[in-house]
């Protein structure tokens, strides 16, 4: 839906600044939400960008011609705010203000009170310790919805009369009440309540994306005291933060500070201030699209179904973050590592992939007789890196000394090839990873050969993580012992921080034919083990379908920064663009 909003202000902290008007002929970005209830619409600010972070976090929308505030209004994102309005106020014109704080309040319920939805008693009591009422409950997710009390109707609970009746009636209608809640007014509401409360909320938004998955656990220590009816509930949220409290386990972390745990607590009350919070971080639609996000035509929550290797999953990450502010629901927790996506886009069960290899001879016979033709794209460098034991003096390796290790299994010891007199204990990764495709590639001979059986005392890393670890962790000093493996350059420099975690040891990278791995040197491609990292999508994916898109945007100047922010080593000037 495009709609034409009238002049936008974007007021001062304390002093009202000149009204800024938008061109009349420049329209604003909306969005109708899933469902055709709400609309979104993006506002400009400029000036906050000028601001400090507790200046922003008071910028708010509200209606022009009445001055009321619009509840659910994003915070400020790069020069913009969001508004979430019902579909029929969408052609009232809106304007973005500034809130005043209340002394002695913080400011996310400053932020609460600036958009409508916190008031305090009649004397203005916040009263934040107190228990939260279901009829206070249903009063602000009213006012969140922007339902509006519905007269005075005959509202009686168990005898009990009150200013709430209006708030009970609206949200009775608005379906936020169906079975199996019943509530009195005058009482606590648990958790547990609140929580489908706002499950419910979110779905009247169009905000909950999907089901969840069937049976899925939630990570929370007592999750055998939700009740069933709420459980769906609990399962619906938790991708968008979740409504949990956190208490000490009595454990302490490395660092000596206490570990904490999820907890639902859901027979217990909550009290106002904890309430607040959970409802402030729900006002907020899930994911906002950025400019580039708008401009690529991504912005209605069609992006691809991307994947790929274990050491791109950066590249997922990063694009995702340039393209979006918040949860968006296309994006990947963690990708399905390099094979097994491969067979996902050949299946279409994936629309692009992030790969730190070409897909291996086996693979490419997959895809001819699924009739499948793979389209792999370069937009970036990364290169295959060995590596041991920082103690081993051996600094190098030539690629026939590797081929010697891996393929022909003759050698044992360090001092065979240049190294120590040290016993030599290399380490291969799985056939099915994007590291084996290398080595496929580089000392295979795409597939003619094989890894030896008989390499002396091989183990197999059947993780990324694990390839860093298992070899540091396998060096003896009694005899002595160094174990090498292999990686990406990238991931080796990005994820080095895992040794951390198991062990104090630490590696080295060794030269490749004399040639240290570095960015200068993958980039300029003296170091033989050079190589891309790609996009790969099917060959027919239409000109304007949102993987080719995507494509095209990592080969821009923008795209080639989200290369660069992934970690990974940009295309040298003039090869893209």
């Amino acid at each position: 839906m495009k709609r034409w909003l009238g002049v936008l202000l974007c007021l001062g902290l304390l002093i009202p600044a000149a009204p800024v008007a938008l061109a009349a002929e420049e329209p604003l970005w909306t969005c109708e939400e899933e469902g055709g209830g709400y609309v979104t619409v993006r506002l400009p600010c400029p000036q906050g960008e000028g601001m400090k972070w507790s200046e922003q976090s008071l910028l708010s929308v509200r209606y022009r011609d009445t001055g009321e505030p619009v509840p659910l209004t994003s915070g400020y994102i790069r020069g913009f705010l969001f508004a979430t309005v019902p579909v029929e106020q969408a052609d009232r014109p809106l304007e973005v203000f500034q809130g005043e704080r209340r002394e002695g309040t913080d400011l996310d319920v400053a932020r609460l009170m600036v958009r409508g939805l916190l008031s305090g008693d009649p004397d203005g009591d916040l009263r934040l310790e107190d228990s939260l009422t279901w009829g206070e409950a249903l009063a602000v997710l009213d006012r969140f919805l922007t339902r509006k009390p519905e007269g005075a109707p005959a509202c009686t609970h168990r005898g009990s009369h009150g200013w709430y009746c209006g708030y009970v009636a609206a949200a009775r209608t608005a379906g936020l009440l169906d079975a199996p809640l019943d509530p009195d007014p005058a009482a606590p509401i648990t958790r547990a309540e609140l929580t489908v409360l706002l499950a419910r909320a979110w779905e009247q938004l169009g905000w909950l994306q999907g089901e969840p998955a069937a049976g899925e656990e939630l990570e929370v220590a007592d999750r055998e005291d939700i009740p069933d009816w709420a459980l769906d509930s609990y399962r619906k949220l938790a991708p968008y933060g979740g409504t949990w409290a956190y208490r000490e386990t009595g454990q302490l972390a490395g660092d000596g500070a206490p570990v904490m745990e999820a907890v639902a607590l859901a027979g217990q009350a909550i009290s106002r201030g904890e309430a607040m919070d959970l409802i402030d971080g729900f006002c907020s639609r899930p994911w906002y699209p950025n400019q580039l996000a708008i401009d690529l035509g991504l912005d209605r929550g069609d992006m691809p179904v991307i994947d790929g290797s274990t050491s791109s999953y950066p590249f997922t990450a990063a694009l995702y973050g340039t393209l979006f502010r918040g949860q968006h629901p296309r994006m990947p927790a963690e990708h399905s590592k390099s094979h097994q996506s491969y067979e996902r886009l050949i299946q279409g069960e994936a629309d692009l992939l992030f790969a730190a290899t070409l897909p291996s001879a086996q693979l490419l016979e997959r895809a001819a007789e699924a009739g499948v033709e793979l389209e792999c794209i370069p937009i970036g460098y990364d290169a295959m890196v060995f590596f041991t034991n920082a103690e081993n003096s051996a600094t190098g390796l030539t690629r026939a000394q590797i081929q010697d290790i891996y393929v022909r299994g003759i050698y044992d010891n360090w001092s065979q090839v240049g190294g120590p007199d040290a016993e030599l204990l290399p380490y291969r990764r799985n056939s099915d990873s994007g590291s084996h495709a290398l080595m496929e590639r580089y000392f295979l001979e795409g597939g003619a050969l094989s890894l030896s059986p008989d390499v002396h005392n091989v183990l197999t890393s059947y993780a990324m993580s694990s390839a860093l670890t298992d070899v540091a962790l396998a060096m003896e000093e009694e005899p002595p012992a160094y174990a090498m493996g292999y990686s990406l350059y990238y991931y080796y420099q990005n994820n080095y921080w895992v040794l951390d975690d198991v062990t104090d040891r630490e590696l080295k990278l060794l030269n490749i034919d004399g040639v240290a791995p570095t960015e200068e040197s993958i980039r300029d491609g003296s170091y033989p083990l050079a190589d891309h990292c790609y996009v790969v999508i099917r060959a027919d994916e239409g000109p304007d379908s949102p993987a080719r898109r995507v494509a095209q945007f990592m080969l821009t100047e923008a795209g080639q920064a989200v290369v660069e922010s992934a970690g990974f080593g940009r295309l040298t000037p003039g090869a893209w663009g």
